[in-house]
């Protein structure tokens, strides 16, 4: 039989899992929520009742709901590197040294993530123009972009002369690009030809830095 020590010691490790598993709820359902329906059109209740917790329970964990937000795309947010990646690693040695058909597999990993989630992207475009604690959260978001894809553009052999210039260009072309498909104003344009085109520049740059 257990004495009282290890016993308590147990007790405590039960809890403190179930503290965590509790807290990883409402971030899961807080991002579920904010995905589906939007972070102007959910409230702290909201999570609260699709949780099953008491809205006490969410405010003992989380100050409210940005703080939610924040939280959850950190975790999001790792989410997507893991996915890129994974996209990397599971078609280096089939790419082999064919850079281009990797920036077709991101810029089509990017594009499938703006169609899931387009109206979710807007918003959270405005609210990083108007809530300086999204700006940071997200500005860090970027931050690690950077040092992901330079990390894969020197493994690549590209030059580490002005990597992270060229990857602030090269994440803004593949935005530029997922917004011109989501929105693109003018029926007629060639989203195949803009896709060359943008993946075509970005070699060039990378090629004569």
């Amino acid at each position: 039989m257990p004495d009282k020590k290890t016993t308590e010691k147990t007790n405590t490790r039960r809890q403190q899992q179930r503290s965590i598993d509790t807290r990883n709820k409402i971030l899961a359902v807080g991002m579920d929520l904010l995905l589906k329906k939007g972070f102007h059109k959910i409230t702290t209740d909201d999570i609260a009742k699709a949780a099953g917790l008491s809205t006490g329970i969410i405010y003992h964990y989380f100050k409210d709901k940005k703080d939610i937000l924040i939280s959850a795309l950190e975790i999001h947010a790792d989410n997507i590197f893991s996915d890129v990646l994974n996209v990397y690693q599971t078609n280096i040695l089939e790419l082999g040294r064919n850079f281009e058909d990797f920036l077709r597999l991101v810029f089509n990993y990017f594009l499938e993530y703006h169609k899931k989630n387009w109206e979710v992207h807007e918003e959270m475009e405005s609210l990083y123009h108007s809530d300086p604690d999204i700006a940071l959260c997200m500005d860090k978001f970027w931050i690690k972009a950077f040092d992901m894809l330079a990390e894969i553009l020197i493994s690549k052999g590209f030059s580490e002369i002005h990597i992270r210039d060229n990857i602030r260009m090269i994440l803004n072309f593949i935005e530029c690009y997922c917004h011109t498909y989501m929105r693109p104003v003018n029926e007629n344009l060639d989203q195949d030809y803009m896709l060359d085109k943008t993946i075509g520049i970005i070699m060039e740059l990378l090629y004569t830095t």
